[in-house]
């Protein structure tokens, strides 16, 4: 994976390019279709053949459908929690943070997650994880490419 993303959001302009469309050098191969998604003068296009994209979208659809609540509010993970004895249960919603304290990463006065998979903290990800937690935390959930 790369370090470097080029973000569009979801309010984006698209559009399916054809093979022979060659766009910044880089053209659409015969057999190919790309969805490109524009991010003002730059984009972003998956590429592959129609029935690749095509898995590929409804895949990411799917992980983005079944994905767990997403966080509202910036917050830190309580240092009173310990990630050696914390067990998850269903997160059916996002809650909001608790009152401000001290934090898992050393922080004085933050906002307490409600529950450890809202942090949006990396400080207090990476702090949680080195602890050998039950459960290991993430910013970041790989989709893997079909096979």
């Amino acid at each position: 994976m790369s370090d470097r993303l080029e973000w569009a959001h979801a309010s984006s302009g698209a559009e399916l390019l054809f093979p022979g469309e060659d766009i910044d050098g880089a053209v659409v191969e015969p057999g190919e279709i790309a969805v490109a998604v524009w991010t003002g003068s730059n984009g972003i296009a998956l590429h592959g053949p129609r029935e690749a994209v095509r898995d590929r979208l409804l895949q990411l659809a799917l992980a983005v459908h079944e994905a767990p609540p997403v966080p509202f509010a910036d917050a830190c993970i309580p240092e009173r929690t310990d990630p050696r004895r914390w067990r998850p249960t269903p997160l059916p919603r996002p809650l909001a943070p608790g009152p401000a304290g001290p934090a898992l990463c050393g922080g004085v006065d933050r906002p307490a997650a409600a529950d450890p998979r809202l942090a949006t903290c990396p400080d207090c990800i990476e702090m949680w994880n080195s602890d050998t937690p039950l459960t290991r935390l993430s910013l970041a959930h790989a989709v893997p490419a079909p096979s």
